[in-house]
């Protein structure tokens, strides 16, 4: 059975590539990390989505390296970015819901242990200016442990839409700050996140897509997750287009911010010996399998993420199709370094061990407590073997799909009789069992009244729902 060490091997084969020479030793690379919130690999256009939602992630592809099989360590936000800070999966940082199995209450989400090392401690450590701009200021804030290591951490503002434009200013107002030092910049983005950012585009850009509807996102969203969720019904395709044709509408929204960053930062001359990331956390659903937005299962809409990469000096691209996960971020970063220092930091982040890639415990409480929930009351682990996708589900309902004939998982091949079947299971437990012994808080943090409108604002909670949830 192939492992992530193979996996991770092949991945930084292909960085070594485009690597910096060892001779000289030459200077670290700066980094850039730019995380779209909630963006699905198959709406992006230079993955092949039939609208031309990111013109300019497209021509940015064109002069790097876009991977077509990266998937997502987590349907959402937290446990996702742990993964790509940390280089663990979410049974390894536990930065994830947890059962108490001693009163049967399933916290939310627990923060990132501070014995993890993070990408930004190592490169802090090293002399790089820091800085995390989050427009996600619900499970990005810093109760949640994702700051450590950056000098500078903003948080979405109370009330505060936070498009892109508004983090990049944040952003860039922080890097003229920091003069000649190496820096690594992380910037979160949310405009493809409930509620989705419809703000008027460009007219050449508003001409190439539909326009939005013009009801609030919101409303529409709600009125999707009445139908399917609530319902337990098919809903209607132009119910499912208008909410569709809104998320297409921020994801344009998000292009244009991420290119207005690299055009100042380009001006700046801030791009020079720079490798630039661009991903995602995670996708959405649109109705599909049942489900609406994200959190709430592990099928391909959430897990299957953008993953483009420019190294420094690069201007050829490619199409790389080998298979990996937010848990490879770090070490394909630190492929950019000088060797020596790329020996010493990437001791923190070892590329090996098991072949897990994604992992759900349970949902948000929002979903738990409904009258719908008790589907999701289940943990779900996800582990890829060559064209297959297995999903290991603690209430025996097991899943099995063979991806290159069945993209949209909708015939399940499970046979407990198979050895197909029987072999994932098995690799499956052996992981799981490794994971609990993972450690991290205890219980999520108590939230202030301005976190918690954050969380609302996002979808996460219902007004009704007590601190405790």
């Amino acid at each position: 059975m192939m492992t992530r060490c193979v996996w991770a091997g092949a991945l930084l084969a292909s960085a070594a590539a485009l690597g910096c020479s060892d001779q000289g030793s030459p200077p670290p690379p700066n980094v850039i990390l730019l995380v779209m919130d909630t963006v699905r690999m198959d709406h992006v256009s230079c993955y092949g989505y039939e609208l031309p939602t990111t013109p300019g992630l497209d021509t940015f592809a064109e002069g790097a390296d876009r991977y077509t099989r990266f998937r997502a360590t987590a349907p959402w936000t937290l446990p996702s970015h742990a993964s790509m800070f940390t280089g663990k999966f979410p049974f390894q940082h536990a930065a994830q819901c947890r059962l108490d199995p001693q009163t049967g209450m399933i916290y939310d989400g627990l923060p990132l242990g501070e014995q993890h090392v993070t990408l930004a401690e190592v490169l802090q450590a090293e002399g790089f200016a820091t800085g995390g701009f989050v427009a996600n200021g619900a499970y990005l804030g810093r109760r949640y442990g994702l700051a450590q290591g950056f000098d500078t951490y903003v948080e979405r503002e109370k009330g505060a839409a936070s498009p892109g434009t508004a983090m990049n200013a944040k952003a860039l107002a922080w890097l003229d700050e920091q003069g000649q030092r190496p820096y690594f910049l992380f910037v979160n983005y949310i405009d493809a996140h409930r509620p989705y950012n419809v703000t008027p585009l460009p007219a050449e850009r508003a001409a190439s897509l539909p326009p939005p509807d013009p009801e609030h996102p919101v409303k529409l969203l709600n009125e999707l997750c009445a139908v399917v969720l609530e319902g337990g019904q098919t809903p209607a395709p132009e119910l499912v287009q208008r909410v569709i044709t809104q998320y297409d509408t921020a994801l344009a929204n998000l292009d244009l911010a991420i290119t207005d960053l690299l055009e100042e930062l380009e001006q700046r001359g801030r791009l020079e010996n720079t490798i630039i990331v661009v991903t995602s956390d995670h996708g959405e659903y649109f109705g599909e399998h049942d489900l609406v937005e994200h959190s709430k299962d592990v099928y391909e809409e959430a897990l299957r993420i953008p993953m483009i990469i420019k190294r420094p000096g690069q201007t050829a691209g490619r199409v790389l199709d080998q298979l990996g996960s937010l848990a490879d971020l770090p070490c394909l970063v630190l492929a950019e370094f000088p060797a020596d220092l790329r020996e010493r930091l990437g001791a923190d982040f070892p590329c090996g061990g098991g072949a897990t890639l994604a992992e759900l415990r349970y949902t948000r409480m929002k979903d738990l407590s409904r009258p719908y929930g008790r589907r999701f009351q289940r943990e779900r682990t996800v582990l890829y073997e060559g064209r297959h996708k297995f999903i290991r589900s603690t209430d025996g309902q097991h899943e099995l799909y063979d991806l290159e004939a069945d993209p949209r998982e909708a015939h399940n091949l499970f046979d407990a009789g198979d050895q197909l079947s029987q072999t994932l299971l098995e690799a499956c437990d052996r992981m799981r069992a490794e994971g609990e012994t993972a450690t991290g808080a205890s219980r999520p943090p108590e939230h202030t009244a301005e976190e918690l409108e954050a969380l609302r604002a996002l979808g996460y909670i219902d007004d009704e729902q007590s601190e405790d949830s």
